[in-house]
């Protein structure tokens, strides 16, 4: 009896470890708040967690809750916000960007020759590639062309840059050289505008929103966000598809075009770029937007367009789901499997980011990254996660503006 007491607490306390390692892990690994509607709570699709026991608060928009593994084992209290699922238009057509940034980025620093002498100011100075200046001795600087003149019209006097790097102003004082003929330089690279083709998401009729790509626009240089004062939506064509093979992404090859949708851009965020259209890009009904809870494994479509047609419709698997809230823009990893699309572009291509999935009548996320190195697969976005994304941005212009 002793015996059978002594491997019982044994096991009892190694199925009690495994228990509490596991829900370790889950708690990290899942996000710290839900979205749930009025009529009760949402269970994860995976992992066997689900979401329960919540008290409204007294204005009934907010509220805690608890995951449960197996509705028997506590992993960790949540917040849940109590709201209806949105709805919007799902979209799939091709749109056509031109952006500013705000202020110009440095993309390479370089030496500069003169009176026989290699200069490096920039580098000297701790400027960084991926820097952006935004200020010379106090005056704004907007435009590459802006640059030079300023820098010119020191004289050879110590300039003082304001820049943002990582989100934070600094102060770097850089002395520019004289190359001959009164021109100076400080040795520097820099961007002030980016455009290109995207997939439009999502579009709100009744603020004429709409959401696209899902994720940010970075520089092709440095990688880093390009930070945006302006941007113009236009229309786009695609005119041909550069098909993807392993070790080399394809391509929707297109242009900007007159006919399609128009508006601006009032954000560039790491979920998408978002802003307002003069009319609805596409003729669909709205769907409600899936709480991230609520999208599964199995069986979904997107919906892209890879010619110079009408957004259509193409079947995938959406494999697996990452709650993690680190991984903002990689929350799904979809394959395509709807031959039709297999044969004109053997998989995902760059064009395709932004792209609509579709699940059970839901707007569940969009397309962002294809795997390189099996183009048939890629990462998509929680479309809840994008929805988030543009309110808070749209908050932050309004008070801006207030």
């Amino acid at each position: 009896m002793r015996r059978f007491i002594r491997i019982s607490t044994v096991a009892i306390g190694i199925i009690c470890t495994l228990v509490l390692g596991a829900g370790t892990v889950l708690s990290n690994a899942l996000p710290s708040k839900f979205s749930v509607s009025k009529t009760g709570c949402e269970g994860l699709s995976v992992y066997g967690v689900t979401l329960n026991s919540y008290r409204s608060n007294s204005d009934g928009s907010k509220t805690g809750g608890k995951l449960m593994l197996g509705n028997i084992v506590p992993i960790k209290d949540v917040q849940i916000n109590i709201k209806e699922n949105e709805k919007v238009v799902p979209c799939g057509n091709p749109f056509g960007i031109k952006m500013f940034t705000k202020g110009v980025m440095v993309v390479k620093t370089d030496k500069i020759i003169a009176d026989k002498k290699v200069y490096n100011p920039a580098r000297d100075s701790g400027i960084e590639i991926g820097d952006v200046i935004t200020h010379i001795n106090s005056q704004p600087v907007s435009y590459t062309e802006d640059l030079p003149i300023k820098v010119n019209e020191s004289k050879g006097k110590p300039i003082v840059l304001t820049i943002v790097r990582d989100n934070k102003v600094i102060s770097k004082t850089i002395l520019p050289v004289d190359t001959g003929n009164s021109c100076y330089k400080i040795g520097v690279w820099v961007r002030d505008s980016s455009a290109g083709i995207g997939t439009m998401t999502f579009y709100h009729p009744k603020s004429s929103a709409f959401g696209g790509l899902g994720h940010g626009i970075c520089d092709v240089d440095t990688g880093n966000l390009l930070p945006m004062s302006q941007g113009e939506v236009t229309g786009a064509q695609i005119e041909s598809v550069t098909r993807a093979r392993s070790g080399c992404a394809g391509t929707l090859n297109g242009h900007h075009c007159d006919n399609g949708c128009r508006g601006y851009v009032i954000s560039n965020c790491q979920s998408g770029v978002f802003g307002y259209l003069d009319s609805a890009p596409v003729s669909n009904a709205p769907i409600a937007v899936a709480y991230k809870q609520q999208v599964k494994t199995g069986k979904a479509q997107i919906v892209t367009t890879v010619d110079n047609g009408s957004p259509k419709y193409y079947d995938i698997e959406i494999e697996s789901i990452n709650y993690n809230e680190r991984a903002k823009t990689k929350n799904l990893v979809i394959r395509i499997t709807d031959k039709e699309l297999l044969d004109e572009t053997n998989g995902i291509v760059q064009g395709m980011s932004g792209s609509p999935i579709i699940q059970d009548n839901r707007l569940v996320g969009a397309v962002t990254h294809v795997f390189v190195n099996e183009p048939q697969r890629g990462y998509g976005i929680f479309a809840e996660n994008m929805i988030e994304d543009f309110n808070e941005e749209n908050k932050k212009i309004e008070k801006s503006a207030a």
